[in-house]
């Protein structure tokens, strides 16, 4: 299906999983989720829509067994060909399943004939790998294929939805993937109260959080220097960079000493760019550029106060819950963030941090003030953070959650490794 070595065809696996890009830079939880599943025995496929093009790759990639593929861009005869194949091929395999999928998808609202095309070549991948399960990661583009492909092959699939693949795709394309999945999961409760009201009880649909990895003490954060206020995230609209970068000159108009570094890519960088040489903050405010997880773990250790304005955007574009949030919080760094997003189920306004309304520069100046004029109220709330984290955000904790859901909907089952007993299980797929 790519540039990828040919693989036998009564090769299987144990599960598909599809994903938009892989590996980004963003999206650790769903790598590793990934090394999860290696890790319990599980053999994977993973099928990406496209390859990202990003500086750095997430080193923990290496730890990947997976084969990864990319889907196709095909035309003219070599496209007709692979769709005449894998059309035929399926159609043999199960007649009447088939041509109803076919029907299905053709029905569906997110219908298109470069979906479908897609759509088939992956489900006579899954059919070639053995018909294993999908599951599929993001409730917009990957889940439209997704769902072809396991209405053509005939295989089960789950959906884990985030942020903006749920409140971007329409209602009625939403519901028809909810309930046709066999389970749903999302990070959010606010997405959650949404996909739930959608299946109409046709599909289990469970809150799952990301994790991050807490096995590293936060470093002791020390007074005496000038204080550091870190912000990780792509350079796009819904962070609020704009609304952090204004609170910034508010705070140095007033004479209050700090330096802001900001790190991470996206088409804004310009923009932002401009806006700090527009506000005269060229000493107080570094771009970095997008960094490893070593270098934003250094990040990390050496601030003291994280800050991402998040904001929802007029086409109900918003964040969930963002991990550097969480991995933040893990360094034992108070949070200054807004309202209106997931941000509010893992900071606890007052305690951990504080919450502003979004666009608000004077309200988010105030925060940073308190915290930056304050070195105990920094301890206090970067303590209560870490401990809010270990409570509620371990991934050791939280990964079980997302193969025991997978397991209860059939798309997983738990077996006993060699005897038959509950010792030593394994993780094997059942289609």
């Amino acid at each position: 299906m790519n540039d990828t070595p040919a693989r036998p065809h009564d090769r299987k696996v144990d599960l598909i999983v599809v994903v938009n890009g892989f590996p980004r830079l963003s999206e650790t939880f769903v790598l590793q989720e990934l090394i999860e599943f290696e890790r319990l025995g599980l053999r994977l496929h993973v099928v990406a829509m496209r390859r990202p093009d990003e500086a750095v790759e997430q080193e923990a990639v290496r730890a990947l067994s997976a084969d990864i593929e990319y889907l196709p861009e095909l035309s003219g005869n070599a496209e007709r060909l692979a769709i005449r194949i894998a059309h035929g091929a399926l159609l043999l395999r199960r007649p009447v399943g088939y041509l109803h999928g076919l029907a299905a998808a053709i029905a569906s609202p997110d219908f298109s004939r470069s979906r479908l095309r897609l759509g088939l070549l992956l489900a006579h991948r899954a059919a070639r790998l053995g018909s294993p399960p999908i599951y599929v990661h993001f409730a917009h583009k990957p889940a439209t294929i997704g769902r072809f492909a396991a209405l053509l092959a005939g295989v089960p699939y789950a959906l884990s939805a985030h942020a903006k693949d749920i409140w971007l795709t329409p209602d009625d394309e939403l519901a028809r993937k909810v309930r046709d999945a066999t389970v749903v999961l999302t990070c959010t409760s606010g997405g959650r109260d949404l996909l739930d009201e959608l299946a109409r009880g046709r599909t289990p649909v469970r809150l799952a959080y990301h994790g991050v990895d807490l096995s590293r003490p936060p470093r002791a954060h020390s007074d005496g220097q000038v204080p550091l206020v870190l912000a990780v995230g792509r350079l796009v609209e819904k962070k609020g960079y704009p609304t952090l970068l204004r609170a910034a000159a508010l705070l140095r108009a007033r004479g209050v000493e700090f330096r802001l570094r900001i790190a991470g890519d996206g088409p804004d960088w310009p923009l932002l760019q401009r806006l700090v040489h527009e506000l005269g903050l060229g000493e107080s405010v570094s771009f970095l550029g997008p960094l490893t997880e070593l270098e934003v773990r250094s990040e990390y250790d050496r601030s003291d106060i994280f800050a991402l304005t998040c904001r929802q955007l007029e086409n109900g574009d918003r964040d969930g819950i963002p991990n550097v949030v969480l991995e933040a919080m893990a360094h034992g760094l108070p949070v200054v963030s807004t309202t209106g997003s997931g941000v509010g189920e893992a900071v606890v306004d007052g305690e951990s941090g504080f919450l502003t309304p979004q666009d608000d520069p004077e309200a988010v100046a105030a925060a940073l003030a308190r915290l930056l004029a304050d070195g105990a109220l920094r301890a206090r709330m970067g303590g209560a953070a870490r401990a809010h984290v270990e409570a509620k955000f371990d991934r050791d904790a939280n990964l079980p959650a997302v193969v025991e859901a997978l397991a209860e909907a059939g798309i997983l089952r738990l077996v006993s490794a060699a005897s038959g007993s509950e010792e030593g299980r394994s993780l094997r797929a059942v289609a």
